[in-house]
């Protein structure tokens, strides 16, 4: 998070910088104005995640390019006077045709689910905007989905799911010499599929947030919350096995229990978010797995459904999950596809 200038924190200064940096259609200076807004203002103030900044960022360059069209001089109307109604506008030509930033023969329709991630952060630069007395808020909403969100991020299938731990444990046995970074990967699939860590939160692990002693796991997620994940007994003891191995592997003063391996700058180094999903994809891909279980988060869901399954009991579903309310654990008991074959099969059974 920007540390917080003077430009921005003096109210008649604030204003001013606004308005100079819209007339000259100062991108730039705009981004920053709004990351110093969520860093006083926003409702997670300093602790908002890099990834949420980044989606806020790209979705405001988005609406200025709707806004300030590179074809013409003149602006599609004006910022510091924009009404719903025209950010309606945006948000309708966001959905039918994609994002303003990408060439118009690149362009592919959103769904109204990624549009409504764009939305937050046009509204999020409203109340900005708003905060330097130069506009007044946004009350857009988005258009929901027809497809529920269980459907649109479903769970991996069990049968699917040992599947892709057969193949890991196939390729380990082979004891090539990629098969220390197919433990790495099978170590991910499970943190993120038994334990329910986020993709952010796997790659933000570190050695020293293990206790061996208890089996448990100290997770930093979303809004810097913190919370204990307790492990299943072999995970644990793969865990274990995976922090002595990486001890040989990882660059002096790197602490990330999930690192890079090959390439001679990143070896050693933490993972990116992007670098697992690749990993996992061509995992998934070796499997010839159809494409809407693709990603990492869907394994998140996987552990929710498992969990779920395990003990009927939404509370600790989303204890472990680190949900704070707990109807949003209620999505995996929808995810929970092996159940609604179960209860098939047994009316096939009555017959």
């Amino acid at each position: 998070m920007l540390i917080p200038l003077a430009k921005w924190t003096d109210p008649a200064s604030r204003k001013r910088s606004v308005l100079e940096a819209i007339q000259k259609r100062d991108a730039a200076a705009l981004l920053e104005f709004h990351a110093v807004y969520l860093g006083l203002h926003g409702k997670k103030r300093t602790k908002i995640s890099p990834r949420t900044l980044i989606e806020y960022e790209a979705a405001i360059l988005d609406f200025l390019e709707w806004v300030w069209p590179e074809a013409t001089p003149a602006p599609h109307f004006q910022l510091n006077a924009a009404s719903d109604d025209q950010v309606s506008e945006w948000l309708a030509a966001l959905i039918e045709h994609g994002s303003h930033r990408v060439p118009p023969a690149e362009r592919r329709a959103l769904e109204p689910a990624t549009a409504a991630k764009l939305l937050a952060g046009v509204r999020s630069f409203f109340k900005a905007l708003t905060w330097a007395k130069v506009s007044t808020p946004i009350t857009v909403v988005a258009p929901s989905s027809s497809t529920p969100p269980e459907e649109r991020r479903p769970a991996l299938p069990r049968a699917l799911y040992k599947r892709l731990l057969e193949r890991l444990n196939h390729l380990v046995e082979l004891g090539n010499e990629e098969s220390l970074e197919v433990r790495r990967d099978r170590l991910a699939v499970r943190l993120l599929g038994e334990a329910g860590l986020r993709a952010e939160e796997l790659v933000g692990l570190e050695t020293g947030h293990y206790e061996a002693a208890t089996r448990q796991l100290t997770v930093t997620g979303k809004g810097a919350k913190t919370r204990t994940v307790p492990l299943g007994k072999t995970l644990a003891a793969e865990l274990e096995d995976w922090l002595v191995l990486r001890t040989v592997q990882a660059k002096a003063g790197a602490e990330a229990v999930i690192i890079n391996l090959g390439g001679r700058k990143r070896h050693g180094t933490a993972m990116t978010q992007q670098s697992l999903r690749r990993h996992l994809e061509a995992h998934y891909r070796a499997l010839d797995f159809p494409e809407r279980y693709y990603g990492a988060h869907m394994l998140r869901h996987t552990a929710g459904t498992r969990i779920y399954k395990a003990t009927g009991d939404l509370f600790s579903t989303a204890r472990l999950l680190g949900h704070r309310n707990v109807n949003t654990a209620s999505i995996y008991a929808k995810m929970d596809l092996e159940s609604l074959h179960e209860a098939v099969d047994a009316s096939e059974e009555l017959e």
